[in-house]
């Protein structure tokens, strides 16, 4: 992807000067010796000649040219040096103010808090000390010119003091800033790596619901089909046919679903069922062999997103898939738990609720009164798997209601789940 904002000649100068102090600082250690060469005194230090100057100069521009990279030592070392350049000459030389300016700044940049202190107050006290120390024939031995010349000192190592401590200021903010946006991704990255675990495990009721259902068809059909295929060739061919509907269904359905827990591979376009498919649901049970009633009160709202404000709210895609497996769940517990009996599915639709009731008989003896809780009744023999679990799961995230027990009297397993949405 091309860079859309691309950076100037003076921004990528920037950079590599961030990545490569040691140069720059070098850089300059060399250009202060340069200037420090061209005020080079014709004796040196007590008479010692020039190359001793030389020598020393050079010395504190190698200190210099390291203030970043040992910021301690190098201090130290140049503290050492000015001191000599102090003791030694008998006046000021640009070599030292350079040094001393540097330094200022470098102190409150780059070291820490306890040395900055340290190192602030040694400074002021070196300044003072090489103003005191100039000779009387080149400073007037008035006291009031060298204490302006002290001020003077001062105020200037303050002033590149508070220019390092600013330099240092803007580049902690600027690492809070970075480890801010930092955490902030891994923060985000987190988010998704949880909404992934929550889609997966939603992915894995899917897998059981499609399970449940396909199984139960396929395994009825295969009954009805063996105990047929002796009188009624005929039923066992439709049965085999409906087995190989419903499988190849399955397998398609299985593959999109599984296909979404294999990391690298895109998703499967094909949409989540809903209440359009309510339809081909009833029909396939019904092909299976469960006599299904439908009663129907009031219409479905037409889909939407869930979050209108009118009367009517649109139905969402969530609550529609939710319809869609209870009914299901129902219809496929029905079938396995029942035989093949006839299955009473109603609908009660208002506005931004629906309530659907799924009655079937059961050949079991029963308890007296319904499961308070919706767990299968003691005497029910019924499966151990999550059928329930999920619905009520299901219907829960859209705070809604699912009651689910046997009656004693009517001799009937009740589904009753109410689901909202929108604003209801």
């Amino acid at each position: 992807m091309p860079d859309l904002l691309p950076r100037s000649l003076l921004d990528g100068a920037t950079l590599w000067a961030r990545r490569h102090v040691l140069a720059v600082d070098a850089f300059w250690a060399a250009a202060w010796f340069g200037l420090a060469a061209l005020s080079l005194p014709e004796t040196g230090p007590h008479g010692t000649g020039p190359w001793a100057y030389l020598g020393t100069a050079a010395a504190c521009c190698a200190a210099l040219a390291l203030r970043r990279v040992r910021p301690l030592p190098a201090m130290a070392a140049l503290a050492v040096l000015l001191a000599c350049h102090i003791l030694w000459l008998d006046h000021l030389t640009s070599m030292v103010a350079i040094s001393a300016l540097v330094a200022a700044y470098t102190v409150q940049a780059e070291l820490p808090l306890p040395w900055r202190a340290v190192g602030f107050v040694l400074l002021l006290a070196g300044a003072a000390w090489a103003v005191f120390d100039i000779p009387a024939e080149d400073l007037s031995a008035d006291p009031a010119p060298r204490l302006n010349s002290v001020g003077s000192a001062w105020t200037a190592v303050a002033l590149f003091s508070l220019l390092g401590a600013f330099r240092r200021r803007n580049r902690e903010e600027f690492a809070r800033v970075v480890e801010h946006a930092r955490l902030l991704e891994d923060r985000r990255a987190q988010e998704v790596r949880l909404a992934a675990l929550d889609e997966r495990t939603r992915i894995a009721r899917e897998v059981h619901d499609v399970l449940a259902h396909s199984l139960n068809v396929i395994v009825a059909q295969a009954d009805g089909g063996r105990y047929a295929a002796e009188a009624a060739p005929e039923r066992a061919v439709t049965a085999l046919a409906t087995i190989s509907q419903v499988g190849r269904e399955s397998a398609g359905e299985l593959h999109r679903l599984l296909g979404v827990l294999r990391d690298g591979e895109g998703r499967g376009a094909a949409p989540a069922p809903g209440v359009g498919d309510l339809p081909g649901l009833v029909e396939e049970y019904r092909r299976a062999g469960l006599r299904i009633g439908l009663t129907r009160h009031g219409s479905p709202p037409a889909p939407g997103d869930g979050d209108g404000a009118a009367d009517d709210p649109p139905l969402p895609a969530t609550a529609s898939l939710t319809i869609y497996r209870i009914v299901q769940e129902s219809l496929a517990n029905a079938l396995k738990h029942a035989g093949s009996p006839a299955v009473r599915v109603g609908f009660t639709w208002s506005p931004g609720r629906v309530e659907i009731v799924v009655v079937n008989p059961v050949r079991d003896p029963v308890p007296a009164a319904p499961s308070p809780d919706g767990a299968p009744p003691e005497g029910v023999r019924r499966g151990p798997g999550h059928g329930l679990i999920g619905m009520r799961e299901r219907v829960g995230l859209h705070g809604g209601v699912l009651e689910a027990g046997a009656d004693a009297a009517t001799r009937a397993w009740r589904v009753r789940a109410v689901v909202p949405w929108g604003n209801a």
